[in-house]
């Protein structure tokens, strides 16, 4: 068992769940920088503070394990480097990306994008989710050391019996802003006057957003980039064909049970979401069962333990 000084937004579910699949095997001190460190105001006014009164648990614990490569964390760097722990910092993705045709990516900022550079430097380890991450930072600073650990899901959501499916195409969004990453103005255009209902889920609690999903025959996700893509695992888990871009992690997560399509291309996006109504949910679910919580767990704990 490690003791780990664990820093992150909690309010962010896939964080939240990382910190609680480690309490399973790892005595946690939880550092919630949601409450001191999301705004400008916040980072001068509350985190001073609250970092303060962290310091004894970092000098406690044996390894840190923090979420993005972003400022908040480079004071931790900083006392991590001068206790001499081990570091474990995870990339969300928009740390290590450029896409100024989006408008998207902490590179398109000379300081933020240095400080982003600055702790994949600095750290033990970097983790991304995807195999493709893993090469965009390694071109983006050659000399990190990273490693792809999968997301998981919820297996039982595998498991639990379908209705029979509705033709209903779904995409989620979480904010207005992400409307051109996520491909939005794609599905519009490309589900616009077809024969089956279209939806995008803003904001919807997620039990709602699950039944949902076991409703609707296909989900698309037209991103320009994932890391990884939560909803898409838990639509494939809920019986719904996957259409996907052809960009970074997505494939990877989809295999061979969905279709892939080039980014912004509407028309080959219509002819994939039409070819996904009458495909089988079955193999998604198949795919989605390999994402499982053992797997990441076994995974997490190897790296921990080849740091110690």
């Amino acid at each position: 068992m490690a003791k780990i000084f664990f820093a992150g937004e909690l309010r962010s579910p896939f964080i939240k769940q990382d910190m609680e699949l480690l309490q399973e095997d790892h005595e946690i001190s939880v550092f919630d920088l949601s409450t001191c460190a999301t705004t400008k105001t916040q980072m001068i006014t509350r985190y001073p503070l609250a970092l303060a009164n962290q310091i004894a648990n970092i000098l406690r614990s044996n390894i840190l394990f923090i979420w993005y490569a972003d400022y908040p964390e480079v004071p931790l760097i900083i006392l991590a480097k001068i206790f001499n722990k081990p570091i474990i910092v995870n990339v969300g993705g928009a740390e290590v990306i450029a896409a100024p045709e989006i408008k998207y990516g902490h590179q398109l900022s000379k300081v933020r994008g240095f400080v982003a550079r600055w702790i994949l430097r600095n750290s033990d380890m970097g983790v991304v989710p995807s195999r493709a991450y893993v090469k965009i930072i390694k071109n983006l600073v050659p000399s990190a050391k990273v490693t792809a650990i999968p997301n998981y899901i919820n297996s039982a959501f595998c498991e639990v019996p379908l209705p029979e499916k509705e033709p209903i195409a779904i995409t989620a969004i979480c904010v207005s802003r992400t409307r051109l990453l996520k491909g939005i103005p794609t599905f519009e255009a490309a589900t616009k006057g077809r024969p089956y209902k279209s939806v995008i889920v803003k904001n919807m609690p997620h039990d709602k957003l699950m039944e949902y999903f076991r409703q609707c025959k296909v989900y698309c996700q037209l991103s320009y980039t994932e890391t990884f893509g939560m909803s898409l695992l838990e639509a494939m888990a809920c019986g719904c064909v996957p259409v996907v871009t052809d960009r970074d992690a997505l494939p990877e997560v989809v295999g061979d049970c969905g279709l892939i399509v080039p980014y912004n291309d509407v028309e080959k996006t219509k002819c994939a979401i039409e070819q996904a109504m009458s495909m089988s949910g079955e193999p998604a679910r198949t795919r989605a069962r390999l994402f499982n919580k053992e797997r990441k767990r076994t995974l997490i704990n190897k790296l921990i333990g080849e740091l110690l």
